[in-house]
């Protein structure tokens, strides 16, 4: 009977035990997700609170009720800017959805992937041109990145121009520069994998390899915008990822339609850059 004790109270020392290690265990992965999670969160908070921030930069005019001017005017400080980050080469701006920030362009793309307009390694990152690209927007082509947030802000919106009927709703933006304000209109959205589905030029070596790229990323298009593109025009591609994975990014193109300097209005083809062509 003694024995017959001892053996049970054994027995339960020894769950007291594995219950014990178990807890701890339990206490250690919870507390681990907990400051990961913390983290995570003062990350998001930290980029979302600097480019708030940044918003003291840009300032629109109402618009007028009697003009037939489809926005007020908006304008962007880049004075201020500049003195800040001279890599600050823009500003995207898309009237009814929460995409309103600075583009950068550092020396390679990776920087700008990582850190912020205030040069902060957090998740948030910046909006960026890619280096290969002329900062006055005269390539053929101009790429700009971003990432999509799960809180919906940097690129976090442009996943939703899958959707037919956001597109729109949304369909065009403007981007802002020290001379010019351009409106590009949307021709083109589809999710692609990067590794064998996108072709990164900026220029092509003639009409006929621009107008091929052009039929490409139409044809791939989630739905027919309507939009017309030619050779003679110049494009923007805005990328970020996508949950489908790794290596598939949704990207939005769209056409340079208005290029306004100084207030007055001019023909986007007029504003001409220096070019090189694309082997």
């Amino acid at each position: 009977m003694t024995g017959k004790i001892k053996n049970e109270r054994k027995k339960k020392k020894q769950q007291n035990i594995l219950f014990r290690i178990l807890f701890l265990l339990a206490l250690a992965v919870f507390l681990y997700a907990a400051v990961r999670l913390i983290l995570y969160g003062i990350t998001y908070w930290k980029g979302s609170h600097e480019y708030k921030g940044l918003q003291k930069y840009v300032s629109e005019q109402p618009k007028d009720e009697i003009s037939t001017e489809e926005n007020g005017e908006f304008t962007v400080d880049f004075s201020g800017l500049k003195e800040l980050n001279p890599d600050c080469i823009g500003w995207i701006r898309f009237e009814n959805i929460n995409i309103s920030y600075p583009i950068m362009q550092g020396e390679d793309n990776e920087y700008y992937l990582k850190h912020t307009f205030e040069g902060q390694a957090v998740t948030a990152a910046s909006i960026f041109m890619d280096a290969n690209n002329h900062a006055d927007f005269s390539d053929q082509n101009t790429f700009i990145y971003g990432h999509n947030m799960k809180d919906k802000t940097m690129f976090g919106k442009l996943n939703d121009y899958k959707d037919e009927e956001f597109y729109k709703e949304n369909p065009y933006f403007y981007i802002y520069t020290p001379d010019y304000t351009y409106r590009y209109d949307i021709f083109s959205c589809y999710l692609a994998r990067v590794d064998n589905e996108v072709d990164f030029y900026t220029q092509f070596a003639s009409d006929e390899q621009f107008q091929e790229f052009l039929d490409g990323v139409k044809a791939q298009s989630a739905y027919d915008t309507g939009v017309e593109v030619t050779p003679e025009d110049k494009v923007i591609t805005l990328m970020t990822c996508n949950k489908a994975g790794y290596d598939y990014r949704f990207l939005v193109h769209a056409v340079q339609t208005e290029a306004v300097p100084n207030g007055d209005v001019a023909p986007a083809e007029e504003n001409a850059g220096t070019e090189s062509e694309a082997e």
